[in-house]
């Protein structure tokens, strides 16, 4: 009498999921799925996972590196702009929704009607956050995030500003414009912390 052969079946599991991930996604999804729209399907299901960077916060007393895990969600998309939102955890202040310091600015035209019309001056009005980040880039090695953002397609007039991690908030430490729709790339720095 042969013995009966039974088929080996692997059974493959899903991996554990990093309990981080999946509050960080909750915490964004509860709170930005009206806002950021591109960022989900029809059904109201997240189109993609979030890019998560592990990087170190400086503190500014004394030197000292932090660690610190972010999250970058993408939200918005336009023609030639893609939003984020950044949400960030550490040991000291746990899962946060982080922001990004700009200037608040007062563009003042030689024709007060036409926008494009040459620039005589740019103000700093006051300032404002935001926690939106336009084309974000991260550099997890300086703690830097860069935005550049596009005021229209060729890129002529635009926004770019740099923030660092220091004391586990991203703090804006370089900001310029380039108000001029005049075809060519000349932006104006207006703040340099660093």
């Amino acid at each position: 009498m042969r013995a009966a052969l039974f088929p080996l079946i692997l059974l493959a599991t899903p991996a554990i999921a990093d309990p981080a991930d999946e509050a960080a996604t909750a915490a964004f999804v509860a709170t930005y799925r009206d806002a950021c729209f591109s960022a989900f399907d029809e059904q109201g299901q997240l189109i993609e996972p979030p890019t998560r960077h592990e990087a170190q916060s400086t503190t500014s007393y004394d030197g000292s590196k932090t660690p610190i895990t972010l999250w970058e969600f993408s939200c918005m998309m336009g023609a030639y702009n893609l939003s984020s939102v950044v949400y960030a955890r550490s040991d000291l202040t746990g899962l946060v929704p982080m922001t990004f310091a700009t200037p608040d600015l007062t563009i003042i035209t030689e024709d007060p009607a036409d926008p494009e019309s040459a620039v005589k001056e740019v103000k700093i009005a006051g300032w404002s956050a935001s926690p939106f980040v336009t084309n974000a880039s991260f550099d997890p090695l300086t703690g830097e995030m860069s935005e550049y953002s596009k005021w229209r397609g060729i890129g002529d007039a635009s926004s770019a500003s740099v923030w660092r991690l220091v004391d586990e908030k991203f703090r804006l430490i370089r900001h310029e414009v380039d108000a001029t729709y005049d075809g060519e790339l000349n932006p104006q720095t207006l703040v340099q912390f660093d």
